[in-house]
Parts: C-alpha cells; sequence; structure tokens
C-alpha cells in the first residue's frame, strides 16, 4: 500500500500532462448545453471521490449535484429522468456491474455521461460517452491510495477547466510537488498516539474536506480496525458530539474557508487535546503546504496514508491484508 501511495506523484505529474483534449472537449460541450443538474454513479472510496466532485460541481458551476444509489436501477428499475443531465460515473477498476448498468442507463436516457477510470479499457469505459483516465498505473494494494488521488484530481482538473479558473489550473500545476513534499510529513507518531487505543472515533471536515474525511473514516475501518464516523463539522453539532471523549476521539481536518470555525466550535472547556487531534494546530500534525482551497485536503490524504501504515501495524494488523476484502468488490 505504502509503496503505491509513494507513487502518487509521478503518477500525478503524468496525468497532468496528458488527455488535454478530452478535457477542452468536454468543457466546451459542458459550456455549450449546461446540464439541468449532475448526479454521480460510485461505490466505496469511488463514492468519496463523488462528493468532492459534487463539492466542486455546485460551489463552482452552480449545478446542483446528488448522488444517486446504483440500485434504484439495478433493483429497483426506477424510472429515472435524467435527459440533459451530467451523470459522472468513478470507478477505479471501471467493473462494478451496478455502476455499469447504472451508467449505460443514464446514457441511454439522454445523460452526458462521464466516466473517471483507472482501467480505460474496462466496461464503465466502453459504456461512458465520455472517459478521463487517472493514468494511476496499476495498483494491488487492497486500500485505493494512489487511484483515489489521482481521481480526486481528475475531478479538480475537469472542474477547472469548465468553469474557467485560471487558479484552480494553476495550483493543479503545483499539485505532484506538493503532493510528495505532504507525503514527507511524519504524522504516524502522532496518530498513533491519539488513536491507537480508541475503540471508535470521528473524523471531522466541511467543504470538499469532508470527501477525504469520509476517504480516511474508509480507511481507518477497513485497514486499522477502527469504527470511524465522518461529520460535516456543522453536522456533528447536531448530536453525535455528545459521544466525543477520550475513548472516542476526533481528528479534525481543517477546511477554508471555516478554517477557525470548526475549531472554535469543537474545542470549549469540555474537550481536552486528548479527545481532539486538528491537523495543522496539535503538535505532531504538521499541515501541508497551501495550494488552494479545493486542494489542500487532497494533500491531507497524501500525508495520512504513511500515518496510517504506522497506526494499522500499531494495532496488529497488516495493512496490506485487510481480512474479508478484495480489491475489487462487485454489487449490484
Amino acid at each position: 500500500m505504502l509503496r503505491e501511495a509513494r507513487e502518487a506523484p509521478a503518477r500525478l505529474e503524468a496525468l497532468l500532462a496528458a488527455d488535454e483534449d478530452l478535457y477542452a472537449g468536454l468543457a466546451t460541450r459542458l459550456r455549450r448545453a449546461p446540464p439541468k443538474f449532475a448526479f454521480t454513479i460510485a461505490r466505496g472510496s469511488s463514492d468519496h471521490a463523488a462528493s468532492y466532485a459534487a463539492s466542486l460541481i455546485q460551489s463552482h458551476l452552480g449545478r446542483i449535484t446528488a448522488s444517486l444509489a446504483p440500485s434504484l436501477w439495478t433493483r429497483a428499475r426506477a424510472k429515472l429522468e435524467v435527459e440533459g443531465t451530467l451523470a459522472l460515473a468513478i470507478s477505479q477498476s471501471g467493473s462494478g456491474p451496478d455502476v455499469v448498468e447504472t451508467t449505460a442507463m443514464a446514457r441511454d436516457r439522454g445523460a452526458c455521461t462521464v466516466a473517471i477510470v483507472n482501467d480505460a479499457g474496462s466496461p464503465l469505459a466502453a459504456v461512458a460517452e465520455h472517459v478521463l483516465p487517472c493514468h494511476a498505473g496499476e495498483e494491488t494494494g487492497i486500500a485505493a491510495t494512489k487511484t483515489m488521488l489521482a481521481t480526486l484530481v481528475v475531478i479538480a482538473r475537469l472542474v477547472a477547466r469548465w468553469a474557467g479558473d485560471e487558479a484552480l489550473e494553476a495550483a493543479l500545476g503545483r499539485m505532484p510537488e506538493a503532493v510528495r513534499r505532504a507525503q514527507g510529513l511524519t504524522w504516524g507518531p502522532a496518530l498513533v498516539a491519539h488513536l491507537t487505543k480508541a475503540p471508535a472515533c470521528f473524523v471531522i471536515s466541511r467543504g470538499p474536506g469532508l470527501a477525504i474525511a469520509q476517504e480516511i473514516a474508509l480507511k481507518l475501518q477497513e485497514l486499522a480496525g477502527l469504527p470511524a464516523l465522518a461529520f460535516s463539522s456543522a453536522e456533528f453539532q447536531h448530536g453525535p458530539k455528545a459521544l466525543l471523549s477520550r475513548q472516542h476521539p476526533a481528528l479534525l481536518l481543517p477546511a477554508a474557508p471555516w478554517v477557525g470555525e470548526e475549531a472554535d466550535l469543537l474545542w470549549d472547556e469540555a474537550n481536552q487535546p486528548a479527545q481532539l487531534a486538528c491537523i495543522g494546530t496539535t503538535p505532531g500534525l504538521e499541515a501541508p503546504d497551501t495550494l488552494h482551497p479545493d486542494l489542500d485536503p487532497i494533500l491531507a490524504l497524501a500525508a495520512f496514508h504513511q500515518a496510517l501504515e504506522a497506526l494499522t501495524r500499531a494495532r496488529g494488523l497488516d495493512p496490506d491484508r485487510p481480512p474479508k476484502l478484495s480489491k475489487v468488490t462487485k454489487t449490484l
């Protein structure tokens, strides 16, 4: 897992240097015929990337974006009216039958279908109208690392081109080196101390950072064997905060423009440092570079992978052999 994660900077360089015509052509189409709304089709880590896409599409393009449960089609055969919309399907393997079948349905019913895949020869790529490859190379680790980072960068690149956001595009050009530096941060000791003995925990952020919180929570579950729940810092106030304790600590990922607000909301007289670890504030959790509010959460994920390795082993597990899991999960 860790070896593949460390390949990410080079893979991102290749990604950003390729497929200019694909992005330009798709962006032109989306500007000429703006979709009525957008929806995402994904599972697992890819669904967290879809959450990131929804945040960026809504904030930059003003198009309401929702997650479509594939089972609405594969199981319920719902009469979904998607003509004139954008269907964004995301899958590293591109072989999940529920994602493939739902994307094919969306294309048949008049949606503009876009597949973000690592395998450009996959079944998902075959049924979508537009394909944006991740160029991450083969990934054999059960947990998605470099493929997840590449998927997030593909999404940001598409949104930047579609919205004509020059600042975001310029920041993307600096992304590979920023990821390389983020991977050099040593969060391991701090997270091991904070989470090794915890029976459960929370991961908290907001905006585009919420998708990264969801992904970190999943990685804690599948590799470190740690039950983890991701929450928006706002939603955390509506009940879950009552569980915050030394037994149920939280990891906080500040996200602009909510930086400061999140810490102010959570850090009151009842909360001690043993309950809340905040990236950029807690000793040992140095903040990665600041590139762009939409990209900074991705750098936090890049920094997290090495700490995840250390935490998983500290909890007596092997990050390369998580129990009961396989690389490709096929559901309907």
